[in-house]
């Protein structure tokens, strides 16, 4: 698992490219019973900051822009793909995608990140 809250599991990993997947559940949702959008966007910022860091390279966010298209239920299944589209010596862009269970597109975000390093090992959270 690649993080705790979220639930997110890495489904495939390349160079410039990841796919996640997700469970909805309801700590994920609005008072609606829907993924609530802020959940939506931490997972493209994710999905797209992977998809960075497999350059070996660290960055953080410095813009994203996301369009909700569609919505999905608490215990829909999602799937983001995050793919670096730029990758400069400072700054990377990547876009991000989230599909629903039925490969419905509920997301298209893309973003900016500063490059403040190299990745190294030491990155990784710590766990206990």
């Amino acid at each position: 698992m690649l993080e705790n809250f979220l639930g997110l599991k890495i489904a495939e990993l390349s160079e410039g490219k990841i796919i996640l997947t997700a469970e909805i559940i309801d700590k994920h949702c609005n008072l609606y019973g829907f993924v609530h959008g802020g959940t939506l966007a931490s997972v493209s910022d994710i999905a797209m900051g992977v998809a960075c860091i497999t350059h070996g390279k660290r960055v953080v966010t410095i813009d994203m822009n996301v369009s909700y298209i569609r919505n999905t239920p608490e215990g829909s299944t999602i799937t983001a793909i995050g793919q670096v589209i730029s990758s400069g010596r400072t700054i990377m862009r990547a876009t991000g995608e989230i599909y629903n269970d039925e490969r419905q597109l509920l997301v298209r975000s893309q973003a900016s990140y500063f490059v403040t390093g190299d990745f190294s090992p030491q990155d990784f959270p710590k766990r206990e």
